[in-house]
């Protein structure tokens, strides 16, 4: 059975950091609109501040949803029973808990370990974690506004078995490798739900971590990873980050360079990449009968995969990527990869259209009437839409 694009779609979100008050992330009308550029409503960031003002009502407003990272602060450091001090900080800002799909633990203790009820943690021992974890889903399913909001596990190397209702993590293959052994492994053995809650890569200056790619590979490989994460059935997948969060003038700092959004605002290729994606995937309809004939997909090379959705009653498409080794991390630059011809055979057709998202929107080719049609897959995503 296909899957439906409004539940591809359903299933991407992006990392902000709108508590950053010295940054890109400062300008909230442009991180907003940035959101709405690339079509995506769900945003992974952290609990506000004690007493924030920042105006997370401008982001409910343009139907921004939130995955918010929790670790305990203020009392619930030295006193384990105000653990839903976090919760409180929450509800202030968005009452009944509106606008809220997951709550999650403290991010990635192994680099940023906790304090809780006395217990400090260190990046080797994780007593605060658990126990943090234990009391805070205990203090949610005791509060009507967070009765049925999951509990995302905890990001953390290594992988923490903790109090949740699903499980939270955060791939980031290194070197410039695709992203598909990577989530493969993450998700191998998995019984429960998982979200990925950070998932990129860097376009920085060179360095040991994060080791970077340039603008074209970035968006490549996110493109690849994010139909990688929905083919293993990821729950959803934020991608890190929206905004590189400062100035780096002087191209030295690694870390600035996440976003799929460059400081000053401009678009990486990533970004309109993902913008292109977005509005192929637009669904026609919320819902319909399923197709019962699915196309058939021959000649793919070893490193390819595809899936079949359904965009509407009588509209399914094929999405076709391939993941070869594309990035050379000695010399720091991207590597060619020969095309390979990709057969589709399907039902009568009355019009056949190729995309390609890093290009655009807009079909890169339209064909007529048909039962089966050719496609050069390279290392860049191919989407065939098909109408019956």
């Amino acid at each position: 059975m296909a899957l439906w694009t409004y539940d591809f779609l359903d299933r991407l979100g992006v990392v902000t950091h709108v508590r950053y008050s010295d940054g890109a992330y400062a300008n909230h009308a442009a991180t907003i609109e940035k959101l709405g550029y690339l079509g995506l409503k769900y945003v992974r960031d952290t609990a506000p501040k004690v007493a924030s003002n920042l105006p997370y009502k401008r982001y409910l407003d343009a139907g921004i949803r939130f995955s918010m990272s929790c670790s305990p602060n203020g009392a619930a450091m030295t006193d384990a029973s105000q653990v839903g001090e976090v919760l409180d900080r929450i509800l202030a800002r968005f009452p009944d808990a509106l606008g809220i799909d997951y709550l999650e633990g403290p991010n990635e203790p192994n680099n940023q370990p906790i304090t809780f009820g006395g217990v400090k943690d260190t990046k080797t021992s994780f007593t605060a974690v658990t126990a943090y974890m234990e009391a805070l889903h205990a203090a949610m399913r005791s509060r009507p506004a967070f009765a049925k909001i999951p509990l995302l596990g905890v990001a953390n190397y290594p992988r923490l078995e903790v109090r949740s209702d699903m499980d939270n993590e955060h791939p980031y293959p290194k070197s410039g490798a695709q992203p598909g052994p990577s989530l493969a492994k993450t998700m191998a053995g998995r019984t429960r739900p998982v979200v990925m809650t950070e998932f990129g890569y860097n376009t920085g200056p060179v360095s040991k971590w994060p080791t970077p790619v340039d603008e074209y590979t970035q968006a490549l490989l996110l493109l690849n990873g994010v139909f990688d994460a929905v083919s293993l059935g990821v729950r959803r997948i934020y991608i890190y980050e929206l905004l590189d969060e400062k100035a780096d003038p002087d191209f030295k700092v690694p870390n600035l360079h996440w976003g799929i959004f460059k400081f000053g605002g401009s678009p990486k290729v990533a970004a309109t990449a993902v913008r292109n994606l977005t509005r192929i995937l637009a669904p026609e309809r919320a819902a319909g009968e399923a197709a019962s004939v699915l196309p058939q997909v021959s000649g793919l090379p070893a490193t390819a995969k595809h899936m079949v959705l359904q965009k509407g009653p009588t509209t399914v498409l094929v999405a076709l990527w391939n993941e070869p080794d594309i990035w050379d991390e000695v010399a720091n630059k991207p590597l060619m990869v020969a095309p390979s011809e990709v057969t589709l055979s399907f039902p009568a057709a009355k019009q056949v259209r190729l995309f390609d998202p890093l290009s655009g929107d807009e079909p890169a080719k339209t064909l007529g009437p048909g039962t089966s049609c050719s496609v050069r897959l390279g290392a860049f995503p191919q989407i065939v839409e098909i109408s019956a």
